[in-house]
C-alpha cells in the first residue's frame, strides 16, 4: 500500500513538472538573465557597419529580450572590428551610433538612439533598454554616423515584429 502512495506522489510530480515546464519542480537559485523574445526578423540578426575613423569597420549581432513588462532590451554583441592606418593603430574603437525606430501600442514611429562603442575583441556587448509597452511592436534598428549633425546610414539595418510581454 505505501508503495503505492509513493508511487502516485511520484506520477502527480512528475506530472506537474511536465505540465509547467519544471517551473513549481525546481525554482532557479538565482536570477536568469532574460530569455530572447521570439521574433520574426525582416533582414537579419547581424549587422555590418563602418565607424567614425580610419575605415573602421565589422558586424554585430542583435539580440531582443525584455528585463520586465513593456521594456524591450537590445543587446548588440560584436564580432569584432577593424581598421586601417596610423590612427586605428592608436585608438582601436570603433565609435558608432544606433538608431531604434519603433511603433507599438504607446508610440508611433518613436526614435531612440544610443552610442556603441567596439574594439577588436570579439564578444563585446553593449545593451540598452527601450519602453515599448506590451504588445505587438514594430523594430527597426540602423547605425548612423558618431560624429555627424546630418543622420547618416552606416551600415543596413534591420527590422523585427515581435510581441513584448
Amino acid at each position: 500500500m505505501r508503495t503505492r502512495f509513493r508511487s502516485l506522489v511520484a506520477a502527480v510530480a512528475v506530472t506537474a513538472a511536465a505540465l509547467t515546464g519544471g517551473a513549481l519542480a525546481a525554482a532557479p537559485a538565482s536570477a536568469a538573465p532574460p530569455k530572447d523574445i521570439p521574433k520574426l526578423s525582416v533582414y537579419s540578426d547581424n549587422i555590418g557597419a563602418f565607424g567614425d575613423h580610419d575605415f573602421c569597420r565589422g558586424a554585430f549581432n542583435v539580440r531582443l529580450s525584455s528585463p520586465k513588462r513593456g521594456v524591450t532590451r537590445v543587446t548588440l554583441t560584436s564580432f569584432g572590428f577593424t581598421g586601417n592606418g596610423v590612427g586605428w593603430a592608436k585608438n582601436p574603437k570603433c565609435k558608432l551610433l544606433i538608431g531604434t525606430n519603433f511603433t507599438s501600442a504607446i508610440a508611433f514611429n518613436r526614435e531612440d538612439f544610443f552610442p556603441v562603442v567596439f574594439g577588436t575583441k570579439r564578444g563585446e556587448k553593449v545593451t540598452h533598454d527601450i519602453a515599448t509597452g506590451s504588445g505587438l511592436v514594430q523594430l527597426g534598428l540602423v547605425p548612423y554616423a558618431a560624429n555627424s549633425p546630418v543622420r547618416v546610414f552606416q551600415g543596413y539595418g534591420s527590422g523585427y515584429y515581435y510581441i513584448a510581454p
